[in-house]
């Protein structure tokens, strides 16, 4: 059996179709009466090649030159271009999905257009899927394409899914980082990182909007689902004003809890991603739980040195002293207490150091002027910052086991004129 499909027996078809034109204009002329074409007279003739249902289009012009000879004298046609490829327009039949109005991709059979779009919903075929269709008019035509307009089936595939992008806006909620928002809309982080180059991912703001740059199909598959599933409620947050603290503590009175609630609700989505959402039916499971926070509004003391020295915890006991201790000078007090006890500063003063320091650890040194500093090491937390001034009896660090450590404690030194002195003089324990 003769393959029609292989590039010889196409082109030798395209030489038949031209050998016969000529030919057939040739026979034409050549009479013995005098006949004359100029260079504006265009062949517009389509010749059709039988076999695969190719069809050739002639699409340059033909000519001869003006002659009164008679047909034995008579100069041969000549073809503009010699090229036989761009001479001709070689174009079979076609199945073309159409989208809004739009031929989007060729293929050679319908039934090949035909699983193309099975294969675009197989992805939001899911259980409990209750409506499923193309949110555009999506529509397979008959027409005549050129050889070359055709791409395999997964090359199409992808140009209809992901062959061009769009911009969009997306605001942040409550939880969201760059990694969960990727997921959300299925691309990369990165990508997130690349489209919003004045953002620092780690200091994300519920409410701030970002840049999505996301693959943007020439189809939207648009399923609705109907799905039962919990969800968290939110506690609210109140505050009371209180004169037992300072303005600009807070302290936890009680702690607030989320709730809980059954839902039914229909799901709209849009190529997987939630456009809308119809609560159908709510039923609470557990009402959530207010957090009350107490809010200081005494005027704190002068944030300056007093002269005198509170205890820097209101909790815990003294483990080693300050002296000579196994053969060394023991520069402070260690005070024994759980890793996060607060640790409030002795007198008020100005922060000069807030930060690691070799065997302290997590240290903070205040200076509260007279010659006067206290030192707090081995903290978990650190709660100030250098340059700021403290009142006496304000929160700066939480206690911890940091640096030389042998277990959870605060080392609390005083120091006066820049050396250690016994801090039992001048706070009580």
């Amino acid at each position: 059996m003769i393959n029609y499909n292989s590039k010889r027996i196409k082109k030798w078809i395209i030489y038949a179709c031209i050998a016969s034109f000529l030919v057939l204009s040739i026979l034409f002329i050549m009479d013995d009466k005098q006949r004359a074409y100029t260079e504006e007279n265009v062949i517009s003739d389509t010749f059709k090649v039988k076999k695969r249902d190719y069809r050739a289009f002639l699409h340059k012009k033909f000519y001869s030159k003006i002659t009164s000879k008679t047909s034995n004298d008579l100069e041969k046609l000549e073809l503009v271009n010699k090229d036989i490829d761009s001479i001709l327009k070689v174009k079979v039949k076609a199945y073309s999905i159409n989208v809004n109005g739009k031929d989007i991709v060729n293929f050679k059979t319908k039934e090949e257009a035909i699983k193309l779009l099975e294969e675009i919903k197989k992805p939001f075929m899911e259980d409990g899927i209750k409506d499923l269709k193309f949110k555009e008019d999506v529509s397979i035509v008959e027409t005549i394409a050129g050889i070359n307009d055709f791409k395999d089936f997964d090359e199409a595939l992808y140009y209809v899914t992901k062959g061009t992008s769009e911009v969009r806006k997306h605001k942040v909620e409550k939880g969201e980082n760059y990694w969960t928002i990727a997921k959300k809309y299925k691309i990369k982080a990165s990508d997130l990182v690349r489209a919003n180059p004045d953002i620092d991912p780690e200091r994300l703001q519920i409410g701030q909007e970002i840049s999505l740059v996301v693959p943007k199909s020439f189809i939207t598959v648009v399923t609705k689902e109907v799905k039962e599933y919990k969800e968290y409620i939110p506690f609210d947050t109140k505050y009371e004003e209180t004169k037992v603290l300072y303005k600009g503590e807070y302290r936890i009175k009680i702690n607030g809890e989320k709730g809980e609630r059954q839902v039914k609700a229909e799901i709209t989505k849009e190529n997987g991603i939630e456009v809308s959402k119809n609560i159908l039916e709510e039923k609470i499971i557990k009402q959530p739980v207010t957090k009350v926070v107490l809010k200081g509004i005494k005027n704190p003391p002068p944030r300056i040195g007093t002269g005198t020295f509170a205890k820097p915890t209101s909790r815990g006991y003294i483990t080693s002293p300050f002296g000579i201790r196994w053969g060394r000078r023991h520069t402070g007090i260690d005070i024994g207490m759980p890793t996060g006890t607060t640790v409030k500063a002795s007198d008020g003063g100005k922060v000069i150091y807030a930060g690691w320091k070799g065997a302290y650890g997590k240290l903070v040194i205040i200076d509260h002027g007279r010659n006067m500093q206290t030192y707090y090491a081995h903290l978990s937390k650190i709660l100030v910052k250098k340059g700021d001034k403290v009142f006496k009896g304000q929160a700066i660090a939480k206690s911890g086991n940091t640096g030389r450590s042998t277990g959870p404690h605060l080392h609390f030194e005083v120091r006066k004129n820049g050396v250690p002195v016994n801090p039992i003089k001048y706070v009580r324990y």
